[in-house]
């Protein structure tokens, strides 16, 4: 059985189109367009992120690319021991970054984290729980930078070390400073809050993965849904914003996420969770486990440099927070 013939089965659709589509398969019916995505994710994880999806429409959000269940309700298909899911495929247009454009964007966000309280259990549901995350991350880029400075004998290739050497301290100055704010009670506090709500956020809340269908705002990439609080999906919206405009007001918009419970450590804690170094670490990580070839380390100079010139705006937000 073909996997096209295997889903006409399981999905129970009238085909009018089945194609290679990038990476997946374009589904044309009579009514709609499907993708149907391979994934690495396990059924577990996928129901996970489908009980997700009905939370949220049961909560009258429903402005998200959604997945198609099976005619039986499940929200994968297996073939030839690879795992499949559908979602929605809908014409995606770019978002303008305006003033106005703005405004609507918060709304829209602050609806989404307004129907995502309350999730109640699944069973066979795998949960992603990212709760403290990302205080656990600056205390191990912390001790990493700090090692590498101390020790810069680690990296034996000359130009690449001290191309680190002067980087590493303006990236410690980062996570000092976001530590800061992540070792502080009242983190806790907002961990706590999150967990009583039974919240769930996005993940990966880019303004990228927001578009324009028919003139609505939709959401896009519904896949790295996670336990955790809001303002990891704040601060990840706020940085992309950044990334396009250095000069734009961040504390201004973090003020209009909250309509009666901002104070200031919530803006610190989205400042914080901007200001670490994930792209950098990461990068370092990579030059440690690299660092006995000589080949692999041929382009992390210029990947170091781009990801410096890149993280400029965040003497901005440094500034703010001293």
């Amino acid at each position: 059985m073909s996997l096209k013939h295997k889903f006409m089965v399981f999905y129970g659709f009238n085909i009018k189109e089945f194609k290679k589509f990038k990476n997946d398969f374009l589904v044309k019916t009579s009514k709609a367009e499907y993708l149907l995505k391979k994934t690495k994710m396990s059924p577990a994880e996928i129901v996970f992120i489908f009980h997700c999806h009905q939370h949220l429409k049961d909560n009258k959000f429903v402005n998200f690319e959604k997945i198609v269940p099976t005619k039986d309700g499940c929200p994968y298909l297996i073939f030839n021991r690879n795992t499949y899911v559908l979602i929605e495929h809908f014409k995606k247009e770019p978002v303008e970054f305006s003033e106005k454009q703005l405004a609507n964007l918060v709304e829209f966000i602050n609806a989404f984290h307004s129907a995502s309280i309350n999730l109640k259990s699944a069973v066979g549901a795998r949960y992603k729980v990212q709760y403290g995350k990302d205080r656990i991350a600056a205390r191990n880029m912390y001790s990493m930078f700090t090692k590498l400075k101390e020790n810069p004998q680690l990296i034996k290739n000359e130009k690449l070390r001290n191309i680190i050497l002067s980087t590493i301290d303006t990236n410690i100055e980062y996570v000092k400073k976001a530590l800061e704010i992540l070792e502080d009670d009242r983190y806790l506090e907002v961990i706590s809050r999150s967990m009583q709500e039974n919240r769930f956020i996005h993940g990966k809340l880019a303004i990228y993965n927001i578009h324009k269908c028919y003139g609505k705002l939709r959401l896009a990439n519904m896949f790295d849904l996670e336990l955790n609080v809001r303002e990891k999906d704040i601060a990840t919206f706020v940085k992309s914003l950044l990334k396009i405009d250095k000069n734009f007001d961040f504390e201004d918009c973090i003020s209009k996420f909250y309509v009666t419970s901002y104070d200031n450590y919530k803006k610190w804690l989205v400042l914080a969770m901007i200001l670490l170094p994930y792209e950098y670490f990461s990068l370092l990580k990579k030059i440690i486990r690299f660092r006995d070839l000589d080949w692999a380390s041929e382009g992390f100079e210029e990947k170091i440099k781009k990801i410096c010139e890149k993280d400029q705006y965040k003497y901005k937000i440094l500034a703010s927070l001293h």
